[in-house]
């Protein structure tokens, strides 16, 4: 049930975020819209990151921290916070991202103006681990637009979501049998459920895409949630997309490709 001294509750899952978590719990106390909880779901951290986000809570009454015992994954950790959330808007963001000062103000504004907008992206600045960041990342902003990407594009940068509870009360929550790519099947959940879709434009978080190198566990994990999805959906040529996004990934972790946004970082 909403909270009508919350208007957005942040949900953050972290595991082991020592080295960046504060950044991202300053600049949600730095937005210039007030009226909001953050929800911090620690799945198991054996380092020192709950001791960071206990000092921001004692400072910060609208900080709440759930700590599991332990580790669930992202999935069952995003939906256990959806299910502790207040707020009508619910909104996203992971500890090695970073939210600038208006993107709350921004956002709850745009929803305000456009009650059929179920769920509420934004742009990015592209960031790495070195703090490197490239020119914006600008996605596609109408409904129509969105729901026509094929299968592998992105619709959204899943840490700028804002998302209404009605869209969890109609499409259900994030699929906690899949690793990776849970948002993704939230997406196409959605649209099948008549959900309405937008980004703004302007980039109202900064985004760690770490050099899109992954290690060979996290490529086997996705690669299986995606062919799930692709089961699930009955997705159109998504087998090759797959396979397409696998040789990516692998030649992405060889270093025998570079991605366009790195390139410009570099």
């Amino acid at each position: 049930m909403s909270d009508r001294s919350v208007d957005v509750s942040i949900i953050l899952s972290c595991f082991n975020e020592v080295s960046c978590i504060e950044q991202c719990l300053k600049s949600i106390e730095e937005q210039t819209f007030k009226s909001w909880e953050l929800i911090v779901i620690d799945d198991g951290s054996t380092d020192g990151s709950i001791k960071i986000v206990n000092k921001f809570k004692w400072e910060d009454e609208r900080i709440r921290l759930e700590t599991n015992l332990r580790n669930i994954g992202l999935a069952a950790s995003l939906n256990k916070g959806i299910r502790l959330a207040k707020g009508d808007l619910i909104a996203r963001i992971d500890a090695d991202d970073i939210c600038l000062k208006d993107r709350l103000e921004l956002q709850a504004k745009f929803m305000e103006e456009h009650p059929d907008v179920d769920v509420l992206g934004t742009g990015a600045l592209l960031t790495d681990d070195a703090g490197a960041t490239s020119i914006p990342l600008r996605l596609p902003e109408t409904h129509e637009q969105l729901a026509a990407l094929p299968f592998l594009k992105t619709m959204f940068v899943h840490p700028s979501v804002m998302i209404r509870r009605s869209f969890f009360e109609k499409v259900g929550l994030y699929d906690e049998s899949l690793l990776r790519a849970q948002d993704k099947e939230l997406w196409i959940r959605g649209l099948r459920y008549g959900a309405r879709y937008a980004n703004l434009p302007t980039p109202l978080v900064i985004y760690n895409t770490a050099g899109y190198v992954r290690s060979w566990r996290l490529i086997w994990r996705r690669t299986v949630a995606l062919a799930k999805i692709v089961r699930l959906h009955n997705v159109k040529n998504g087998k090759m997309q797959v396979l397409k996004l696998v040789l990516v990934a692998v030649a992405t972790k060889l270093h025998l490709w570079v991605p366009r946004s790195v390139k410009k970082n570099g």
